[in-house]
């Protein structure tokens, strides 16, 4: 009966045959697993409480009990449950996976690395691999953790988790290794001889071709490397050499990835005239250009750039794979933005300006979507995302309405598309090339469903259209008045309706305030020449010293990056406090803030009482104590005024 849906008929079995047999443990245990299914988390915890009195290492109860715990919040019952279920059934693996998430959500990384560990041993499952990531890119070089390396290479290159996330391990791990200490102490310009070693690095190779180089030390060794292969390229003009075309294609792809924002030198300047103007003799005349001067010319300008190149010849893998990234992809990028929708006009005066800096600059660059889990329903994912979250269930329906205000390249929205069992999203941004690279990225992988249209949220209050879910994150910040946006967002919503925010902190913010008033006293436009400009004042200490923290930014490491972090046409800052008050106006309920594991569990000794996680007034006297908590921003669920899903009660899900 339960495998075919008839849950009711299946319960009623259930309770017959404990009549018969009061300790027929199957029946204790089926039970529990119809309550979970309905929502009756008392009944389930009581039935199966009852399993595993009448058989203690009864293995998929504990598993189930464990389930519900960790749903709820209550992880140190759940791990008590998991640890229960693998004595028993050493090979189940969901208990050692769900045990990973756990110890995860704990800030416990090590422990979390372990049962992973022993997870991916049984089964390769893409919730595994996400969870193997989350642990590698906490953790750092360490002598008895080396057979770590391999995993957090195949992290990188099939991007378990956003590669750009897992960046900052990588490099830690090659700053920790012999030959790149080496490396970044040689004073001098990198030899040819030196660079035949890195061929063959896998992990130095995938962080370069998928996630922007964030550390200011490893940016000038490459800067110098990217010089060395340019002059190398200049004397081997006779016949291509393939020694090297796996490096130079994995640094071409890194500068076109982070949009060129190297430093460039006086030579450098004069010796690429001299490769283009090769270049292009060898175009005019029918000649086929030479593989590794195309690589060279790809680590400073984007080959879309040249006049017509004939790329008829069998070029080298590394080479296919540049002109792919900056010749199709550009090409593909024009054809969808002649076919985008466009949903409302644009605002006259910060909405147009904020418009003209994504356009000429989208952000985020991103190569490669990171693996995702299977699609949840709404309410699921998000008390897997956060196990403190209080909020009223949504009714339950077949399809789940989205939409992303402020959707920029895709990351986001195709992400959250395959977070979401029957998702039907709508992203929507100001500018017209940060949806053509979003709709690529998305066609790119298999989700043509996702509707892209231009509009500005300030206009959004004439569509005729209603979600069960809003995202804005990082965007409203960005507005001429945020709450006017957030009022027109909020007319879109259903009752009942979830939303995902995320705003700029004054106090984590207060290095980025004080860039900009550098920046301002500097008089450096942003433009490409003006942001490289500021990046090289930086990296070169000729800034205040209060300054000098920027280069720990992640997007301090690219053009756009760099431009939205320092440069943005608008930027507005908030409290805490000054969310709440504007929660009250709004008549919105604080549903649970996304923190790192480790702020969580900081912020639980900090307050141990069971509701505090919920008061954004303790949130904001940790945050006056720790004032980098919220570098990025806040990112927080609200939901809005309206009848739960029939016959369900509010439910605390706080540990």
């Amino acid at each position: 009966m339960y495998e075919v849906g008839q849950l009711q008929q299946a319960a009623r079995l259930c309770h017959q045959v404990l009549q018969v047999d009061a300790g027929h443990v199957d029946a204790w245990h089926l039970l529990g697993v119809i309550a979970c299914e309905a929502g009756d988390t008392p009944g389930a915890l009581d039935f199966l409480t009852r399993a595993t009195q009448w058989k203690p290492g009864f293995a998929e109860a504990h598993y189930h009990l464990g389930l519900i715990h960790m749903r709820h919040g209550r992880l140190d019952q759940a791990a008590s449950h998991y640890h229960e279920a693998i004595r028993s059934a050493p090979d189940c693996f969901q208990a050692h996976s769900n045990l990973g998430l756990v110890l995860n959500h704990q800030g416990r990384p090590l422990e979390a690395l372990d049962a992973y560990l022993h997870a991916l041993s049984i089964q390769e499952a893409p919730e595994v691999k996400i969870g193997l990531a989350e642990c590698l890119q906490r953790l750092r070089p360490d002598a008895s953790r080396g057979k770590l390396r391999p995993l957090l290479t195949r992290a990188i290159h099939e991007a378990w988790r956003r590669p750009e996330e897992l960046a900052p391990a990588a490099i830690a791990w090659l700053k920790g290794e012999p030959l790149m200490r080496a490396a970044l102490s040689h004073e001098g310009p990198v030899g040819q001889p030196s660079l035949v070693a890195w061929q063959e690095d896998t992990l130095l190779l995938g962080l370069l071709e998928n996630a922007t180089v964030c550390d200011v030390a490893v940016e000038r060794w490459l800067t110098k490397m990217r010089a060395a292969l340019l002059g190398w390229a200049l004397e081997q003009d006779a016949e291509d050499d393939a020694s090297l075309s796996a490096l130079q294609g994995a640094l071409a792809r890194q500068c076109f990835l982070n949009e060129y924002a190297w430093v460039i030198s006086a030579t450098e300047d004069a010796q690429l005239e001299q490769l283009q103007a090769c270049l292009d003799t060898t175009l005019d005349s029918g000649g086929q250009p030479l593989a590794h001067q195309l690589l060279a010319l790809a680590s400073y300008r984007p080959l879309h750039t040249l006049a017509g190149p004939c790329f008829d010849a069998t070029w080298p893998e590394a080479l296919c794979a540049v002109l792919q990234q900056q010749v199709e992809e550009p090409r593909r990028e024009g054809l969808l933005r002649t076919s985008l929708q466009r949903l409302t006009g644009i605002d006259e005066g910060v909405s147009c300006r904020v418009r003209r800096q994504y356009e000429e600059n989208p952000y985020p660059r991103w190569a490669r979507a990171s693996l995702l889990p299977p699609p949840l329903r709404l309410d699921d994912r998000l008390r897997m995302q956060l196990p403190h979250a209080r909020f009223q269930p949504m009714a339950r329906r077949e399809s789940l309405d989205v939409l992303i205000a402020g959707c920029g390249t895709g990351r986001h929205s195709t992400e959250t598309a395959s977070h979401y069992a029957g998702a039907h999203v709508l992203a929507i941004d100001l500018s017209a090339s940060s949806l053509a690279y979003a709709m690529r990225k998305s066609l790119e992988l298999g989700q043509p469903h996702i509707e892209y249209a231009q509009a500005d949220i300030l206009l959004l209050a004439s569509l005729e259209r209603r979600f069960d879910l809003i995202e804005s994150v990082g965007v409203l910040h960005h507005l001429d008045d945020p709450e006017k946006g957030w009022r027109a967002l909020l007319s879109l919503l259903r009752p009942g309706g979830l939303m995902r925010i995320g705003l700029y902190s004054e106090l984590a913010r207060s290095l980025v305030v004080a860039a900009r008033q550098f920046i301002a006293e500097r008089r450096l436009p942003a433009t490409a020449q003006g942001i490289r400009a500021c990046r090289e004042a930086l990296l070169n200490g000729d800034c205040p010293d209060v300054l000098k923290p920027l280069t720990s930014f992640g997007d301090f490491y690219g053009l756009s990056a760099c431009r939205d972090l320092l440069f943005h046409e608008q930027e507005h800052r908030t409290s805490l406090p000054q969310i709440q008050a504007l929660l009250d106006r709004l008549g919105l309920s604080f549903v649970g803030m996304h923190v790192e594991p480790a702020v969580l569990s900081r912020f639980r000794k900090r307050f141990p009482e069971e509701d505090a996680v919920h008061d954004l007034q303790r949130w904001h006297t940790y945050e006056t104590e720790h004032p980098d908590t919220f570098i990025g921003m806040y990112q927080f669920w609200v939901q809005a005024p309206g009848s739960p899903a029939p016959g369900a009660a509010l439910r605390n899900t706080t540990g």
